[in-house]
């Protein structure tokens, strides 16, 4: 009797050990789980975990076709886990899909009586024993099970063995219906990249064919106002095509670089609005700065609207002239940009609020929706400069 007692205190003292050491591998998965990031290395992930869970020979995890119903093996352990990857179970066929079916966990270990046992899937292996768990996602519908087979030691799996393995199938559901997600959310991100890519590469094909019939209007229109509208319009296009060239060149969705874009700018305009008889320099020094590439063509468009200005009024009756434009980065995340001539100056009585001047209406329009400050000094030619947030 009091060896009996013995026997039956050394099998509660062995279960626990063995229930303790399951528990420690369970909380040892689950923290790995939880660090994948991309399918294939979860579900090796989850593979490994299930094999040291369960003290198992081998262990496979299928996951549901939604199409066809079958149970793929995605990724097993074990003698054989090359012969049977990729390999399929129909549909309510087996031991998982008898658990798919019923959303319950299945265990035994005697499968030669086992009605539902499909039978082996490699001829090289016998299986012995098995348990199995349904992989549950957040909407309660099957996506697969995690099965292990073959207990080290020929040992039996006991039904204290089911709750930890439905507790590691739990956490790889969320796991696998975590990663699918995000899989899912970088496919929608790249398909809207690639689709912004096109607007922007048609918005600026757009813009370059109505400038080019402007451009080709400019040389049959004799009257000389008519010719300048026709100039500003022209400039103003470009400065909204650089914009959506850079993005497209790029491979920009939202974000442009301010400095090369006023200088591929600069120069364009400078093309446009070259005067035979006046030789003008521009220089130009910016910083490196990233903005919002609406903000950025707001800049472009302030800038287009001082040259103009600048080189109908400030170079008259002159041989040369020089423009020197800086783009510099301040603190607070502000951004001041000078613009300078050394022409003949502004009148005295020039206002940016003057509604008599589309140019000037324009820019002014323009520094209101920058919501910035500016200071104009006519010292010496003529200087704006602009600061404003990024």
């Amino acid at each position: 009797m009091e060896t009996a007692k013995k026997s039956s205190t050394l099998r509660v003292v062995e279960l626990k050990d063995q229930s303790s050491e399951s528990l420690h591998l369970l909380l040892e998965s689950i923290e790995g789980l939880n660090k994948s990031m991309e399918l294939q290395s979860l579900l090796s992930e989850s593979m490994e975990s299930a094999r040291l869970v369960m003290n198992s020979e081998a262990s496979s995890l299928m996951l549901l076709d939604e199409e066809t119903g079958e149970l793929f093996i995605s990724l097993p352990t074990g003698p054989v886990k090359d012969e049977i990857k990729g390999k399929r179970i129909p549909k309510n066929k087996g031991v998982g899909g008898w658990v798919i079916e019923n959303k319950r966990p299945y265990l035994s270990n005697d499968l030669e009586n086992s009605e539902i046992f499909f039978g082996e899937v490699a001829e090289e292996f016998q299986t012995r024993n098995i348990i199995c768990v349904p992989l549950i996602d957040s909407k309660n519908n099957a996506m697969g099970v995690l099965q292990a087979i073959n207990k080290r030691g020929l040992q039996d799996f006991t039904p204290h063995d089911i709750p930890v393995f439905q507790a590691l199938a739990s956490h790889v559901s969320m796991a696998i219906e975590r990663t699918r997600m995000e899989e899912r959310m970088k496919s929608r991100i790249k398909q809207k990249e690639v689709l912004l890519t096109e607007i922007h590469h048609r918005v600026k094909n757009n813009l370059a064919t109505i400038s080019g019939l402007i451009e080709m209007e400019l040389d049959t229109v004799g009257d000389k106002h008519a010719r300048h509208v026709l100039k500003n319009t022209y400039s103003r296009m470009q400065s909204m095509g650089e914009v959506h060239d850079m993005l497209c060149k790029k491979g920009l969705f939202d974000e442009v670089e301010l400095g090369m874009y006023l200088s591929n700018l600069t120069e364009k305009i400078s093309k446009t609005l070259s005067n035979p008889n006046t030789e003008v320099n521009i220089t130009v020094e910016a910083d490196t700065i990233h903005m919002a590439a609406d903000r950025a063509m707001i800049c472009g468009l302030v800038l287009n609207e001082l040259l103009v200005n600048i080189y109908k009024h400030a170079f008259e009756d002159l041989k040369e002239g020089n423009i020197t434009i800086n783009l510099l980065a301040l603190k607070d995340n502000k951004i001041q940009l000078d613009v300078r001539d050394n022409g003949i100056g502004i009148p005295e009585e020039f206002s940016l609020e003057d509604a008599s001047s589309i140019g000037t209406w324009v820019i002014n329009v323009l520094l209101r929706k920058l919501n910035s400050t500016v200071e104009i000094n006519s010292a010496e030619g003529t200087s704006f400069s602009i600061t404003f947030d990024k």
